[in-house]
């Protein structure tokens, strides 16, 4: 597996660097994960050692819009270019990613009512709390608990 970021500053190295994890303390542990991460500069200077594709799919990473490619020197690119645009445009892709969207914020509200709820409990079963004590100590604004109360 290769993570690919792109970054408008150098990391350490002019260009483009590779790295592997290893731990912060002891860089004899490695995660032997096979993945490799890959930072490259899309400023970069050394022009000369990566084929022109690159550079356009660089620009393209960067600025995503308005950046016109030969099909003959990037003919990938014009396709990914083409794919993009695509999607851009059609608007059954642009209600499904906003209908994803929403459906994930749900989740996450949802996680994070069941959290909190069972942290009411926790401090309810093991501190010997009431409902309106155990959510004091939560922090959870006094707005709430009729609505938390109510889930217990």
């Amino acid at each position: 597996m290769i993570i690919f970021g792109h970054y408008a500053f150098e990391i350490y190295f002019q260009g483009g660097s590779a790295f592997e994890d290893v731990c912060n303390e002891d860089d004899s542990i490695r995660l032997n994960d096979g993945a490799k991460r890959i930072f490259i500069n899309t400023h970069g200077q050394n022009k000369e050692d990566v084929s022109p594709e690159f550079i356009a799919l660089m620009r393209f990473i960067e600025y995503n819009e308005g950046v016109e490619t030969q099909e003959e020197s990037a003919p990938n690119l014009a396709k990914i270019q083409n794919r993009v645009a695509q999607i851009k445009a059609s608007e059954e892709v642009g209600v499904k990613f906003m209908q994803r969207w929403e459906e994930e914020a749900i989740i996450k509200h949802d996680a994070k009512e069941e959290e909190r709820l069972s942290s009411i409990r926790n401090i309810m079963n093991n501190l010997k709390l009431t409902a309106e004590e155990a959510m004091k100590a939560l922090n959870i604004p006094e707005a709430d608990y009729g609505k938390y109360k109510a889930m217990l």
